[in-house]
């Protein structure tokens, strides 16, 4: 199915919390966005109906050492199978890691020349793969990582964001739920941190949206949109990024396409193999049109059950980015008000 631009909803924010989307459309609360938190059954209006990231997987060289910075540096909650931020699982996967871990220093520029060729990771993490993270206020990240030397970078663009990374080159991005102007999404207000725990100074939401780099985004658009049915919002994507690129969602979630030089082996032979790769996952209410989807377009993919009972599909992308889909029948997908052309609630796109 193509790719739709979806016009702007009128929204207003109500002092009790309650949203209220567009004409035509009912009030929410924020428990609305929870997924799993309605029984409805509604359609997205794609031939996939995404839920949204129930967990992201980062290859590090050691998972002991892994959980120890994330949680003492960066106050996450250990998991057994790596770490947890609000609804999000972490997973860290400790296998041998194909890419680049060192930053290269002449990599510093916001929009590298045409055939840029980078020799390492680039100094700027928003730059580069990343996952973005939901968190209550930046003031007590910024003084726990000086405290323990982590370098960081804040957003080219003046906004509430900051970058970094771990020892193992992984990138991240972190912002407190504010609502941007031009309403981006990059950190909506649906993932809020609850209330801040005893004992602790920093408090986490979940991921919002997640970047990856690509070689050509006309074919990142097709294989994400015209075979896997997300949706095209790049229309909320900021004019003043100076590189290409497409804001996509699926289901409350979005994935950041990024057009940039690319320091990591990106052929499918290069990569570690599916379940030992950094990757990015998807909540599908069906695998059966994610299946026939990869299928008729020729795309390689892998239906595997797991310890946990879950029933999953692998893939990569145009430029090896793993993927996982799993099956969850339970989730909230987004309701698309076809005459009008807009996402219905529950929804997450407040201006």
């Amino acid at each position: 199915m193509f790719c739709t631009f979806f016009p702007l909803l009128l929204a207003a924010v109500f002092p009790d919390g309650a949203y209220m989307f567009g004409v035509g459309s009912r009030y929410a609360t924020r428990s609305l966005f929870r997924p799993g938190a309605l029984s409805v059954i509604a359609t997205s209006g794609t031939a996939v109906d995404y839920g949204g990231i129930p967990h992201v997987a980062v290859l590090v060289g050691n998972k002991k050492d892994a959980q120890q910075y994330y949680t003492e540096v960066l106050g996450m909650t250990e998991d057994p199978l790596g770490v947890r931020v609000g609804e999000t699982c972490i997973h860290l996967l400790q296998f041998p890691n194909p890419d680049p871990i060192a930053v290269d220093p002449e990599y510093s520029m916001s929009a590298p020349p045409a055939g840029y060729v980078a020799a390492g990771r680039p100094v700027h993490a928003g730059r580069d793969r990343h996952v973005a993270i939901t968190l209550n206020d930046l003031a007590p990240l910024k003084a726990s990582l000086e405290s323990n030397n982590v370098p960081y970078t804040m957003s080219y663009s003046g906004r509430q964001a900051l970058f970094c990374r771990d020892e193992y080159g992984n990138g991240w991005e972190f912002g407190p739920p504010v609502t941007y102007e031009k309403a981006t999404r990059l950190f909506p207000p649906y993932l809020a941190p609850d209330e801040l725990p005893e004992g602790r100074t920093i408090s986490w939401g979940g991921v919002p949206h997640v970047g990856l780099l690509v070689s050509n985004t006309p074919t990142s658009k097709h294989f994400y949109c015209d075979v896997l049915g997300m949706v095209d919002e790049t229309d909320l994507r900021p004019d003043a990024l100076p590189f290409p690129g497409l804001f996509l969602r699926c289901g409350e979630q979005q994935v950041h396409i990024l057009e940039l030089p690319n320091p990591d082996p990106n052929t499918i032979n290069s990569r570690p193999g599916h379940g030992r790769d950094r990757r990015t996952t998807y909540s599908v209410k069906s695998l059966e049109p994610v299946s026939i989807a990869l299928n008729k377009a020729g795309i390689a993919n892998t239906a595997e059950i797991l310890a946990s009972g879950e029933s999953v599909i692998y893939c990569y992308d145009p430029d090896a980015n793993e993927i996982m889909f799993v099956e969850d029948g339970n989730i909230q997908v987004i309701k698309e008000d076809m005459i009008n052309m807009a996402p219905m609630v529950p929804w997450t796109r407040l201006w």
